[in-house]
């Protein structure tokens, strides 16, 4: 009887881990593609374009590419214009260049 409830914890936890290990790939590859790339994004932000509904990768993406082009702008203003426009964008050079005709 001790053992069966032994077994149930540990299953337990060792579910509870995958859990978080599965909410921590979520938030932690785009948080390190964009350090990679020396535009770094905090994790909050993150989180917060999740909870919206905007895809992290793609808003990321699309900022590393204008960083590198050396146009000056946050990810902020890059979710902003996707949310603006979100029904023309397939790709992160479709943000790319809707981004640059909303500042140029």
């Amino acid at each position: 009887m001790d053992n069966t409830f032994l077994f149930v914890g540990v299953a337990m936890l060792a579910f509870l881990a995958l859990i978080v290990l599965a909410v921590l790939a979520l938030l932690m590859r785009p948080w390190l593609r964009a350090a990679l790339h020396a535009a770094p994004v905090p994790l909050p932000q993150i989180i917060g374009m999740r909870l919206r509904g905007n895809p992290p990768l793609l808003l990321i993406d699309a900022y590393i590419s204008l960083r590198r082009a050396g146009i000056s702008t946050t990810i902020g203003e890059v979710e902003n214009v996707y949310i603006d426009s979100r029904n023309r964008i397939l790709t992160s050079n479709d943000l790319v260049e809707l981004v640059r005709a909303h500042d140029g």
